[in-house]
């Protein structure tokens, strides 16, 4: 226990009077002679005994009256930690965070949970002292408030703070706020953490413990429970997005509703013009999922807002989101020799398909930036590819385009074989050779490639056939579409991380089968154009998403900017271009949803909208009693969650700095010690009386 005051116990020394008084006032019993004492019959006798127990009783409740109300005038305190009574110590360095993402809009029993935290952070700060150091912490984690700040600045500071639309858990904030406190080695540190409490973002976990040097405070501001809708994400579940062409935008809807609601509405603007509305129902417990159709409008990019209309919170209501409509299909079309009837064959497919496929055939690969231009790469016959090829196929696939791989009629090189490889493919490059011609033995027509192909499902039909397949094992992550009679497979699809690789095990010479000349020939290669790459959603979340990657090279001298719609926010972000691709870093300037644009060279190039962070859009949040078993449970023992109100947070604070003060119990003894012998005085007076 401390001492506020400590000189003011001298006057424990004024415990004497009442025993002075005590002494003084001793009365001694003595004889004295009656005539007759019948007279005293009926008064009752106080013995010697009695008499000493009462001035006794008397004197302890002065002594107790006295020493309290001297001891509550030093007001004694028992200190929250033995860090803040170091007296080695100049002073006070504060970190308040300042919870400013969008769930803080919220409406709590004070108002706008937002405009109660800076109310409590300026009451905070008015409670130290002038020589005190402040620094302010909020979502954006701005370098600017990466420093201390004197009492009058951080107030200012306060005033101006406003809503972000990022979210950071708490480790994420403490470990920021611990990072600047170190530097202040002379000063007791300690940390405010003025939020909502929302789950989401208030997830705890193992490895992370703050450190012990450091005080925290909880200060929660709760918000009144309300139910609350949000667009979560949408995609195109459909091939390239051709002009003209029929379109389908998934999107899914999540919610905490705990009832049911249906007719809910969903609308769909792109460039400025609704295109589609739909309704929806919400059930307990259960996403939402709803498909938007239109067509695709003239080819180039554009720029799409989903939109819901939901109180009162609203900050997940919009979706951004932007994506590219091509006129047509490129397609590269790789081949050892290209007049050879085959390479002619396969030419021919697309040639006379329709306009919207533009086919280009070469015997080397092109330049990086003029390789990203196509969608579909088919390798067709080469014979020993080399590794700088197949590294080329491999990145391309990986970037999002589609590689098709049709091995040549001998199939004896080892990097063939490594091509396939590295594609995902499993290894194998001898051939199961047959006398004549065999007929393949199964097709998966009910794969998404052959969508539309069959008009009904046949149930006896006429398949190519081959004298050889490649006898090879098969990787986990393939998709079969067709084996031979003998096991082997015909035709695969894999995946290869944002695009896919196809895969024949038969070649196209005229001498080995009739792949070439049968129907199925014009609508596979049809069907694996339609889907060589799907229609993409480039939509990115603030703070989650730090980077977007184009899919081609850009060159040194290339002026590259990020851009809104309406050119309020331009900026000019790092990149790096390296394997065909360039990877622009989305900084912390880009800080407002909207629809954005990268412009090389003053030319648009890519489409995408930036939304606010979801995490935070399921309101729940956690109660305080709860927290505090959390808090405790991970081992945070210097966190302290402190329940306060607009009323009560001044006095609560200027606590925190000594501990918890008691004088005020000493002045009820004193008042319960001078009512005791008021009692004790009139009864006992009543009694003998």
């Amino acid at each position: 226990m401390e001492w506020v005051r400590p000189e003011i116990l001298w006057g424990l020394a004024a415990l004497i009077i009442p025993v002075l008084i005590h002494l003084l006032h001793l009365r001694k019993f003595r004889k004295v002679s009656f005539s007759n004492v019948s007279f005293l019959a009926n008064i009752k006798k106080e013995s010697r005994s009695k008499h000493r127990l009462r001035n006794l009783l008397i004197l302890a409740l002065r002594l107790t009256a006295i020493g309290a109300i001297v001891c509550a005038f030093a007001d004694p305190y028992i200190p929250y930690s033995e860090k803040s009574q170091d007296a080695s110590r100049v002073g006070n360095a504060v970190s308040i965070y300042i919870d400013t993402s969008p769930s803080i809009d919220a409406i709590g029993e004070e108002g706008p949970l937002l405009q109660v935290c800076k109310t409590r952070a300026s009451e905070i700060v008015e409670r130290y002292a002038e020589t005190d150091k402040f620094n302010i912490l909020t979502n954006s984690f701005a370098g600017s408030y990466a420093h201390f700040y004197s009492k009058d600045e951080t107030l200012e500071r306060i005033a101006g703070i406003r809503t972000e639309p990022f979210v950071r858990n708490v480790d994420a904030v403490i470990s920021r706020s611990t990072d600047l406190l170190q530097k202040e080695n002379d000063r007791v540190k300690s940390i405010y953490y003025l939020s909502d409490l929302q789950k989401s973002s208030h997830v705890l976990s193992d490895p992370f413990l703050p450190d012990s040097n450091i005080s925290i405070y909880f200060l929660p501001s709760l918000a009144n429970e309300k139910p609350n809708v949000w667009i979560d994400s949408a995609w195109f579940n459909a091939p390239i997005a051709t002009a003209g062409k029929p379109a389908e935008l998934h999107v899914r809807i999540k919610h905490n509703a705990i009832q049911s609601v249906d007719g809910l509405g969903l609308q769909l603007h792109i460039d400025g013009e609704r295109k589609a509305i739909a309704n929806f129902n919400l059930i307990p417990g259960i996403e939402t999922d709803t498909v938007l159709r239109f067509s695709h409008g003239q080819p180039g990019l554009n720029h799409a807002v989903l939109s819901i209309d939901d109180s009162p919170i609203q900050f997940d209501d919009t979706y951004f989101l932007g994506y590219e409509v091509v006129d047509q299909i490129n397609i590269l079309h790789l081949t050892q020799d290209a007049f050879s009837k085959e390479t002619k064959s396969l030419n021919r497919v697309y040639e006379s398909s329709s306009a919207s496929v533009n086919i280009e055939t070469s015997e080397s690969i092109p330049d990086p930036q003029t390789l990203s231009s196509f969608d579909l790469i088919i390798t067709n016959g080469i014979e020993d590819p080399t590794n700088g090829l197949t590294k080329t196929l491999v990145e391309f696939a990986s970037l999002g385009g589609t590689v098709v791989v049709i091995p040549d009629s001998s199939n004896s090189s080892l990097r063939a074989n490594y091509l396939r490889t590295q594609l995902g493919f499993g290894s194998g490059s001898q051939w199961n050779l047959s006398e004549s011609p065999v007929s393949i033995g199964n097709l998966n027509i009910d794969h998404p490639l052959f969508d539309g192909v069959f008009s009904s499902t046949p149930k006896r039909m006429d398949l190519p056939s081959s004298d050889r397949s490649i006898t090879r094992s098969i990787s986990p992550n393939e998709e079969i579409l067709g084996t031979m009679s003998s096991g082997l497979v015909f035709l695969s699809r894999i995946p290869v991380n944002k695009g896919a690789a196809f895969l024949f095990g038969s070649p196209l010479e005229k001498e080995t089968g009739n792949l070439v000349n049968h129907a199925l020939f014009v609508p596979i290669l049809l069907r694996i154009s339609e889907v060589s790459r799907s229609a993409r959603v480039n939509a990115f979340s603030l703070g989650l998403d730090d980077a977007l990657t184009l899919n081609f090279e850009s060159n040194e001298e290339n002026e590259i900017r990020i851009s809104s719609l309406d050119s309020s926010s331009v900026i000019l972000p790092e990149t790096r271009s390296a394997y065909g691709s360039t990877n622009l870093r989305l900084g912390p300037e880009l800080d407002t949803p909207g629809n954005y644009f990268v412009e090389i060279d003053q030319v648009q190039v890519f489409a995408f909208g930036l939304n606010a962070d979801r995490t935070e859009s399921n309101p729940s949040a956690w109660d305080i009693p709860t927290f505090r078993e959390q808090l405790s449970s991970f081992g945070w023992g210097n966190a302290s969650v402190l329940n306060v109100t607009n009323e009560t947070i001044s006095s609560v604070v200027g606590n925190l700095d000594t501990g918890n003060h008691f004088w005020w119990y000493l002045i009820l003894v004193v008042i319960i010690a001078l009512a005791g012998e008021t009692i004790l005085q009139k009864r006992w007076k009543h009694t003998y009386s």
